[in-house]
């Protein structure tokens, strides 16, 4: 997926929107042990999967590309976000979405206002989603009380949560953006507990067992005026909801929150992928 956002353009963008703090620490950020995570949730009428990669961004130093691919019966969505390797905050997004209609959206991060764009699948099935007929431009704009939060997107939440696990701060918050509404996410700590792990480790084989967990709990709430249908997700949950990550390891072993038409549910890491190490 090719973005049209040009360098100088992203800097200009970040720096009006607070979120450049240290440039020089965002060359130095260290990708997390993993490179690929599987997650599952099994329900009566169906089987949720998720899957999230995570690599340097080509040709843009100190950035990282994040992308997400989730199913559910005969839906699916394929989210690639560019993002800050120092802070998570969204460059670019595109987001391919699967079903009765197929849609493609893409969202360029600009000064004032992010510029989205749909396009819709047209009558030659085999073209590429971004050669799709443009059917959309809008800008968005953002929030007055955005202030300094970072923005990022609901997946690069997993990251986020994971890097605020290995601090000794009690709260943070972050801003995440959707399609047309932005929320204030507020990450804090609850009690570390015990979970019963079950998942493929790749070259090492099954883990299971029980597992100590620290607990992230996640707030959200809407930022700024709604201008459409209350849409926060992060892998099939919405409102609050609590990561569970390995202490030893890091790796994220389950989610808990709400899902609609299931009510309380838990999602669980299903396989992990780590990265290569470079030295």
């Amino acid at each position: 997926m090719r973005y049209l956002c040009h360098k100088l353009v992203c800097i200009c963008a970040l720096l009006t929107l607070g979120a450049v703090t240290s440039p020089a620490r965002a060359d130095s950020a260290e990708l997390p042990a993993w490179q690929t995570l599987e997650f599952e949730q099994r329900a009566l009428w169906a089987t949720a999967k998720s899957s999230i990669e995570l690599v340097a961004a080509p040709q843009h130093p100190g950035q990282w590309l994040l992308n997400a691919n989730s199913s559910v019966v005969s839906n699916s969505e394929e989210v690639q976000l560019r993002l800050l390797a120092e802070n998570g905050q969204v460059v670019a997004r595109s987001r391919l979405s699967r079903g009765k209609n197929q849609r493609l959206k893409t969202y360029d991060y600009r000064p004032q206002y992010i510029l989205r764009e749909r396009r819709e699948q047209g009558p030659d099935p085999e073209q590429a989603a971004a050669l799709w007929p443009l059917q959309s431009t809008r800008e968005v704009a953002y929030p007055d009380d955005l202030g300094a939060k970072v923005l990022t997107d609901a997946y690069a939440l997993l990251l986020i949560a994971q890097r605020f696990s290995d601090t000794q701060t009690n709260s943070q918050q972050v801003a995440v953006h959707t399609d047309l509404n932005f929320y204030q996410v507020t990450l804090s700590r609850g009690q570390d507990t015990a979970v019963e792990v079950n998942y493929q480790l790749a070259g090492n084989g099954q883990v299971d067992g029980t597992r100590n967990a620290r607990v992230i709990k996640l707030e959200v709430t809407a930022l700024g005026q709604a201008r459409d249908k209350a849409d926060f997700r992060l892998l099939g949950l919405n409102g609050d909801i609590e990561l569970l990550f390995d202490i030893e390891s890091g790796l994220l072993l389950q989610l808990r929150g709400s899902a609609p038409r299931i009510g309380s549910t838990r999602i669980n890491l299903k396989s992990a992928t780590l990265r290569e190490s470079t030295t």
